[in-house]
């Protein structure tokens, strides 16, 4: 799981842990990692956990990352959740090049599932969890050059990203399908969630008003291990089928019991999907060793 030390995935992985899941906690900090694993066998008795260092941003590290991961599992890998996620962050460019939103929250976990399909493809019935936000509906991925924008506003990258989150699912379920293989690709998010996301940025750099504002909202939101229940049931829900959307159910999805929810049209559109997936591959050194058979039909939605 990344994005575990803290927040909905530290929720998310405790609660795993507490069911006997052996949890492998992904941090861009070695010491990190460290203290989350540590942090964790305190809260869960007899937890078996272990940490890897992973930057996202980082594409060497991401395939380093999933080198370690793979040995630790001895090959065998039946859940992946990709929730690590960035917000607010000024202009910044990735050690490649990319736009930060872009490269963690989309590129960093596009690299990583392929990379690590291998040892997925080692579990008998695997499933990737791709997270993404109720605010897709405000973004548009523009897949001719998401990584290097004519025009950026830190709001808006972030909901661009969460966008591609949901576009490299239906990528990953098409790819899945026209293989035959087991491998499920679900997306869930967590609605309004009181964690740090977008204030700690917002204070970096600077805007206190504009991070006061959004830490007030953020104080209003539910809890994380409440937030997490979206995750955890794209996660571990039997019944849950390649490309599927779950959120909470209640008023504009903000909260609630976890349901399957409806993504915006140009979320899971057959021609972005292909796009997005193209040009991915590019971008991260093609760690998918083929690509799905286009055109993608586009999904039926709860």
């Amino acid at each position: 799981m990344t994005g575990s030390s803290c927040g909905i995935g530290a929720a998310a992985a405790e609660h795993l842990a507490r069911h006997r899941a052996h949890v492998i906690i992904l941090c861009p900090s070695a010491s990190q990692g460290r203290a989350s694993a540590d942090a964790l066998r305190r809260r869960v008795a007899a937890a078996r956990v272990n940490s890897v260092m992973c930057d996202l941003a980082q594409l060497n590290q991401v395939r380093e990352a999933a080198e370690q991961i793979t040995q630790l599992v001895g090959g065998r890998l039946d859940l992946l959740v990709n929730n690590a996620g960035v917000a607010a962050l000024p202009y910044t460019r990735s050690p490649a090049g990319f736009e930060m939103h872009f490269a963690v929250n989309h590129l960093g976990h596009f690299a990583l599932t392929g990379h690590l399909l291998p040892a997925l493809l080692g579990a008998s019935q695997p499933r990737v969890v791709n997270v993404s936000s109720v605010l897709h509906w405000l973004g548009r991925c523009r897949t001719d050059r998401p990584h290097r924008p004519r025009r950026y506003h830190r709001w808006r990258a972030y909901f661009d990203s969460k966008a591609a989150n949901l576009l490299f699912t239906h990528g990953l379920t098409a790819w899945a399908r026209s293989r035959e293989l087991p491998l499920r690709a679900v997306a869930a998010h967590p609605g309004l969630a009181n964690t740090a996301l977008g204030s700690r940025a917002l204070r970096t750099d600077g805007r206190r008003l504009e991070a006061r504002l959004l830490e007030w909202g953020q104080a209003q939101w539910h809890s994380p291990p409440e937030a997490a229940w979206p995750l955890l049931r794209a996660a571990t829900d039997p019944h849950v089928v390649g490309g599927e959307f779950f959120g909470p159910g209640g008023r504009w999805e903000w909260s609630g019991t976890p349901v399957r929810v409806r993504a915006a049209q140009r979320a899971h559109d057959a021609r972005a999907v292909e796009q997005l997936w193209r040009l991915s591959q590019r971008l991260t050194g093609h760690p998918f060793p083929t690509s799905p058979r286009w055109p993608v039909q586009r999904e039926a939605h709860s």
